[in-house]
């Protein structure tokens, strides 16, 4: 009966805090507290894009980057736009071998193309799922150092019926086999992966070398034998210039007018760089693969495909005949099983998460260590006690009275446990920013339980009512200075993840507005009401 007739447990108000501080130990407990990378190590990208895009297209940008960085969603990654230029990512992974894996494919735009008769077939852009389940998918042995691996995909509508028409009848009957079935040559198809937007340009010395190549074949860069190189040039839908001593600029200028860049062979003399630089091109120079055509790489080709009599269709004799392939297939081939499963994964994460809506221009990265990490922690929480100890000798100076300042130091400890449970529910990651806005809240929760504290006991004599009326004045003047604080902060929380050089900022504007708003409706009152009971009993001892 006592403690049911205590005033702490029968008040409303000090019910609440009890009742949000269990849920938040609870949050906590379950949930646990998300630390950033300051904390527990990780890789913060900032990337630059080669022009400003939509707030749409941004937003989609930064999907793609997050489904290519962490497919399987078990990275802790966070990835936003910042303006309409640059995206951020935090990442917790320090692997060195890890991070260039990632860097890679966020640098890739991933635009795929399969071409044919100087015409685009698909893109990856219409692939609509990659068959990871299917018994195709993954990698073959076919002989000492040399794996193959398969990646069979579906396409969307509109590009299954493309493709049905742009491939019926390619294929030319030749003669008969043994069996006396007719036998065909067909056309072939050539996929591309980041073609460039720009024209190529090489000397005759290195195209006749290529040519020797293509008419042997390369197994490992799927290059069947007997390759036409002209074919390849016209699939490839760009501008090409086999030079001798110099280049025809009446050409090149005309080429300027679609492309911006050159990519040109090693071979290709100062004297025509200088006549391409001249002109307005971005001048690439690109070296070779022994045993690759200094070409193929240029042009980022990565497959050449025969096509077959059943899949062109050879059967029937009117194109609204022709049946309809939506799954179709890509392979490649390694020298080992594990550089065959890298492609295949890496070719499978481009194709599923789609191609980037521009080309990422630069990208700036820091790494914090784990260890570092945890020296952060471990330098961050002996700061936060040193906090509470500096506050509570500072309270009990001032007041002199235990009972005045216990009270002070429990209510901060309590709005930290609070704000913690609230960010451990809605994973708000605990960085060196966020840990700033919870110094802030502590600072500004002390500053408004002195002030609650001065208005109420600074009067010990005056009546009941005009001690209800001194805490309303206190409620009154800290609700002003948490306002005012909100009208700050909130300006950072709404922009400061659209504004470069802003955005770590985010973190402690947020945890100073929740801190404030749970002193607002949660703590301060509660806490009056103690100091109320306090300065009654005071009051009621010296009558």
């Amino acid at each position: 009966m006592g403690i049911m007739n205590n005033p702490l447990i029968k008040n409303w108000k000090i019910t609440l805090v009890f009742v949000v501080l269990i849920l938040a130990i609870l949050a906590i407990l379950f949930n646990g507290i998300t630390l950033g990378i300051d904390f527990k190590g990780g890789t913060l990208y900032q990337i630059e894009l080669q022009k400003d895009l939509s707030n749409e297209e941004i937003g989609r940008m930064a999907n793609i980057i997050a489904q290519r960085i962490d497919p399987a969603g078990l990275k802790d990654a966070s990835v936003y736009p910042v303006g309409t230029r640059f995206i951020v990512i935090q990442l917790a992974e320090t692997d060195p071998v890890e991070l260039e894996k990632i860097e890679s494919r966020i640098r890739q735009q991933g635009k795929f193309e399969s071409a044919l008769n100087g015409e685009t077939i698909f893109t990856g852009d219409e692939i609509r799922k990659v068959l990871r389940g299917d018994n195709s998918y993954g990698v073959m042995s076919l002989g000492k150092n040399y794996y193959e691996w398969s990646l069979p995909f579906i396409l969307n509508e509109a590009a299954t019926k493309r493709f049905s028409e742009k491939t019926f009848h390619q294929c030319s009957a030749t003669g008969f086999n043994s069996k006396g079935v007719v036998t065909y040559d067909c056309e072939k198809t050539v996929f591309f992966l980041d073609k460039p937007e720009a024209i190529i340009v090489t000397t005759q010395d290195t195209m006749d070398y290529d040519e020797t190549i293509f008419y042997s074949g390369n197994m490992l860069e799927s290059i069947p034998a007997g390759t036409d190189v002209d074919e390849l040039i016209e699939d490839s839908q760009l501008d090409v210039f086999i030079i001798e001593d110099s280049i025809d600029l009446d050409k090149a200028r005309e080429s300027f007018k679609k492309f911006k860049s050159a990519i040109v062979s090693n071979d290709v003399s100062e004297e025509v760089i200088n006549d391409l630089n001249a002109i307005g091109f971005e001048v690439i120079k690109q070296g070779s693969r022994e045993g690759v055509p200094w070409i193929w790489s240029a042009m980022n080709a990565k497959q050449i495909i025969s096509l077959t009599e059943g899949i062109t269709n050879e059967d029937v004799s009117d194109v609204s005949q022709a049946q309809l392939f939506s799954t179709l297939r890509i392979s490649g081939s390694r020298e080992n099983m594990q550089d065959a499963l890298a492609s295949l994964e890496e070719l499978a994460i481009l194709l599923e998460s789609g191609s980037l809506p521009t080309p990422v221009k630069s990208i700036s990265k820091e790494t914090v260590s784990p260890s570092l990490g945890e020296s952060f922690m471990s330098i961050v929480v002996w700061m936060g006690l040193a906090a509470l100890i500096v506050v509570a000798l500072i309270v009990i100076f001032r007041y002199k009275v235990l009972s005045l300042a216990f009270p002070i130091v429990i209510s901060g400890i309590v709005e930290i446990i609070i704000l913690l449970g609230f960010m451990a529910f809605f994973k708000v990651p605990l960085d060196l920013a966020a840990f700033a806005g919870i110094i802030s809240s502590i600072g500004t929760g002390v500053d408004s339980e002195i002030v609650i504290t001065d208005e109420i006991m600074g009067r010990s004599k005056q009546v009941r009512e005009s001690l209800i009326k001194r805490a309303k004045t206190a409620l009154f003047i800290i609700t002003t200075s948490i306002f005012t604080m909100m009208g700050v902060m909130g300006p950072i929380v709404m922009f400061s993840r659209s504004m470069p050089g802003l955005e770590k900022l985010y973190g402690f504007a947020l945890v100073a507005i929740v801190g404030g708003i749970i002193g607002m409706f949660i703590t301060r009152p509660g806490f009056t009401k103690v100091i109320e009971i306090i300065a009654r009993k005071r009051e009621e001892k010296e009558e």
